[in-house]
């Protein structure tokens, strides 16, 4: 490795010695570590809304002291507030922001809207983009710098050209070069949330892509478990690329880990001259806690055997214990986490509460009561918790096979059998222990017991309870909700979501007010516009994109400028690139909300709709859509992404596959707009649920992945038909 070194076709020379080397804190302990190895900058999260939820993070006085040992040397420190915040969490947004504010922080990480409306009240606080932003491409920086964001974190997915490409403008880029590589492109999966109500888009991934999963036509394999990044020996191509940051991932990772990594990459830093096989091979030790093998092939554009077994793994793991370097990351989760049923065949055992328990004492454990009563309509909850009281309903639903049902007798049997969520079940109550749960309805209920218990754990600590500017404190009061909001849960839909080789045939057999196509070109937009007749389309931009897709995206702008077509945007390149075209805009999933004041602040950036999280759970919509003051939309059926991958996989192995893990999940996997995108074989259905107080103005049936559109548009369920609800049931963790 060179001290200068330049990209083929790129500037001049660049000393690698100018690059930042950023650490994880994902601990006091661990902060201390990377410091004293040479860190230049330290990334760390508080107790509540960062990306890291599992670390064990720092409480307000943690921070404030952590906060002076950076200074008193002379480094920077980064504050992660980059997860999706729901509209009761609002107020704790703001108050980490006026206390990072206060304390100088150098710089927010940040994903949500509302995040980047709170930071224009702070004008010495500067922001940097998560990369669960997913920038991509060049378009997603330049939209970064229209919107005062000082730096962003690349998607891990780009190549050396493209990150060169997005590097050229005045936004500082930052590279992960060291740690695990998620299989979806970050900040873009939903299978986590999917499975058990564990959103990685709020902290709490459990990494179900690392399991074995069977369908291909290889057998079972870890087909999702992405190899580990090592870049260690190719600081000065990124340097020559402009990069600014060199990000090591690992705020799960211990203190020991933390020395090791920093260290290494301070002296490959220091000593550009040095032997890049020997950077290699240090960096690839780094790896031995998982077993796993080590790439960088994204950056050469090489996206094959970048997934695999973890063979060796049991082996690398003791060795790493005996070095002190056992600290797993989020793929250890997967491996003894059973979730939530999908396909509702089996209740939940176990599983969940001897992982949140498995290091612990069962003696001494505090203690819940909880009680469930069974009424006319609904089943009403009551769970009382460290002087913290929470009561909520649940509906009621049919029971078709009483043999695989839970009575809620049993249920009681069970949770004083284990501990759940690190408490023990003290006194359980009901008035009705015979009446059956469906296993879907019993796994939801477990997760909201489950996710109250967590809450009630937090110390005071946990939160903060900053005073707010006076500018803040008006951001926060609530709207009335845009009267255009007038549809109801249970209503009719009023939007359908297609694929562009579906909208034709669809739209020519099936009257509907509006259609949203996806994947469409000039070519097939004419097409479809021939066949929509009285149907309203709306072009739907990609939420993934890179480089060489945005002339693409720039005809299909200029052709919906002309025809007068609305714009979807679901990424911020796509809203940078719109923007330029003059096209009339409105915020898709990939640009979704879960709270007002992100509606709020897209409406300010010229989306005249917003789509709610899909994500969410009965509450979080209800709480958001009594105060939205811009039109929304829900998505009430389908199928959606759960993973969007760059990663090349064996399309012969996969064509007409059903992939499916040991919980009974189900996927199928195809090809969209060149990106592998994985989406349940089954889909979850709202649209028989009525909810008065959750309010739109449109209801959308997503038909894209359907394997046949006009059945499953025909095929509405009766009140009282067990479907699966997605998170609707259950708390969005």
């Amino acid at each position: 490795m060179d001290g200068e070194a330049t990209l083929a076709g790129g500037g001049g020379p660049v000393d690698v010695r100018r690059l930042e080397l950023l650490a994880p804190a994902g601990a006091p302990d661990s902060l201390v570590a990377a410091l004293e190895s040479g860190a230049d900058a330290v990334y760390l999260g508080l107790k509540t809304l960062n990306a890291r939820r599992r670390a064990a993070n720092f409480g307000v006085e943690q921070f404030r002291t952590a906060l002076a040992e950076v200074r008193s040397r002379g480094k920077k420190a980064y504050l992660t507030l980059n997860t999706d915040v729901a509209e009761r969490e609002l107020g704790q947004a703001a108050r980490i922001l006026a206390l990072a504010s206060e304390s100088g922080v150098d710089a927010v990480l940040v994903r949500d809207p509302a995040v980047l409306a709170m930071v224009r009240e702070l004008p010495s606080l500067a922001v940097h983009f998560s990369t669960q932003a997913a920038i991509c491409n060049s378009a997603d920086v330049a939209a970064a710098q229209s919107l005062n964001v000082a730096r962003v974190v690349l998607a891990r997915e780009m190549t050396l050209r493209e990150i060169a490409a997005a590097s050229k403008g005045p936004v500082e880029t930052e590279v992960f070069v060291q740690g695990a590589l998620c299989f979806c492109v970050s900040g873009r999966c939903l299978l986590s949330s999917w499975v058990g109500g564990r959103s990685g888009n709020r902290g709490a991934c459990t990494s179900p892509c690392r399991v074995p999963w069977s369908g291909a036509k290889n057998g079972s394999s870890p087909l999702f478990s992405m190899h580990d990044l090592c870049g260690a020996h190719r600081l000065d191509e990124l340097a020559a690329a402009g990069v600014r940051a060199l990000k090591i991932e690992g705020r799960l990772k211990n203190a020991e880990w933390v020395r090791r990594a920093v260290s290494l990459y301070r002296e490959a830093i220091d000593s550009p001259n040095g032997d890049p096989e020997r950077w290699r091979s240090a960096a690839e030790q780094l790896t031995s806690y998982a077993g796993r093998q080590t790439t960088c092939g994204y950056w050469d554009g090489e996206r094959n055997a970048l997934t695999g077994t973890a063979a060796g793994r049991r082996r690398g793991a003791a060795q790493s214990d005996s070095q002190g370097l056992s600290n797993p990351d989020d793929s250890s989760v997967a491996a003894d986490l059973d979730q939530s049923q999908l396909n509702g065949d089996q209740p939940r055992q176990d599983d969940q509460s001897k992982q949140d328990d498995r290091s612990s004492d069962d003696e001494g454990l505090p203690q819940y009561d909880f009680e469930v009563r069974v009424e006319a309509r609904a089943i009403a909850c009551r769970l009382v918790c460290l002087g913290q009281t929470v009561s909520w309903t649940v509906p009621k639903t049919v029971v078709r096979r009483p043999h695989k049902a839970v009575a809620i007798g049993s249920m009681f049997e069970r949770l004083e059998a284990a501990p759940l969520a690190g408490f023990e079940l003290g006194l359980g109550e009901t008035n009705d222990p015979d009446y059956l749960l469906v296993p879907r309805a019993y796994n939801a209920l477990l997760d909201t017991v489950a996710a109250h218990l967590r809450r009630a754990a937090k110390g005071p600590s946990d939160q903060v309870r900053h005073p707010l500017p006076q500018g803040l404190q008006a951001l926060l009061e609530k709207r009335e909700p845009h009267p255009l909001n007038r549809l109801h849960l249970g209503d009719r839909p009023t939007r359908v979501r297609l694929s562009q080789e579906q909208a034709a045939e669809f739209l020519s057999r099936v009257s509907i007010g509006e259609a949203v196509v996806e994947g469409l070109s000039v070519e097939s937009l004419r097409r479809v516009l021939g066949a929509a007749g009285s149907t309203t389309v709306i072009a739907a931009l990609p939420s993934v994109f890179f480089e060489a897709d945005i002339a693409g995206i720039e005809k299909l702008l200029s052709a919906c400028a002309r025809t007068g077509i609305t714009v979807e945007v679901n990424s911020w390149g796509g809203w940078h690139l719109a923007r330029k075209a003059r096209v009339r805009l409105e915020a898709g999933p990939g640009l979704a909300v879960l709270n007002s004041l992100a509606a709020q602040e897209l409406a300010r950036l010229g989306m005249r709709q917003v789509t709610l999280s899909l994500e969410a759970g009965r509450r979080q919509w209800e709480e958001l859509t009594a105060c939205c003051p811009v039109p929304c939309s829900l998505t009430v059926f389908g199928r959606p992404p759960l993973m969007i991958s760059r990663v090349a996989l064996p399309e012969d192995q996969l064509r007409g596959a059903i992939l499916e893990d040991r919980r009974g999940v189900q996927l199928r996997a195809r090809k969209e707009s060149g990106l592998w995108v994985f989406r349940p074989e089954s889909p979850f259905d709202l649209r028989n649920v009525e909810n008065e107080r959750i309010r739109v103005r449109h209801l959308v049936v997503d038909l894209v992945g359907s394997p046949d559109p006009l059945s499953d548009w025909y095929d509405v369920p009766l009140p009282g038909w067990e479907r699966f609800r997605f998170n609707y049931d259950r708390s969005l963790a």
